[in-house]
């Protein structure tokens, strides 16, 4: 399983502080979800990568849920100009194993809230 994404640091307002989240949830049948699923962020003013495993065992069955794939401070170039550069995040899992039951519902950006 592989969900990707990406968007424009320029599309969004400069010193603010955000979050990225997929909105998911396990049907009561789900099944093949053993090994964690991974969160990537990447992003491109120093080239860090966030990295997250997240087990989804326990989380609740037929019930949205949140997962945080990593947060991000955005800034404006020295210039003042903006930035055209691209944040990549990804949710990911490659155990080989058949899965069932895993309904994604958005990738949310929004301002972390804290």
């Amino acid at each position: 399983m592989d969900v990707r994404g990406k968007f424009k640091i320029s599309e969004l307002s400069p010193g603010v502080m955000y979050e990225i989240v997929y909105v998911v949830k396990l049907t009561n049948a789900a099944f093949g979800w053993e090994a964690p699923v991974s969160l990537k962020l990447s992003l491109p003013a120093d080239g860090k990568v966030q990295n997250r495993q997240v087990s989804l065992l326990e989380k609740p069955r037929g019930e949205w849920f949140e997962l945080c794939v990593g947060n991000f401070l955005t800034e404006t170039n020295n210039d003042g100009s903006e930035s055209t550069a691209e944040v990549f995040f990804d949710f990911f899992e490659h155990g080989g194993h058949w899965k069932s039951g895993l309904i994604i519902k958005a990738a949310v950006l929004r301002p972390k809230i804290n």
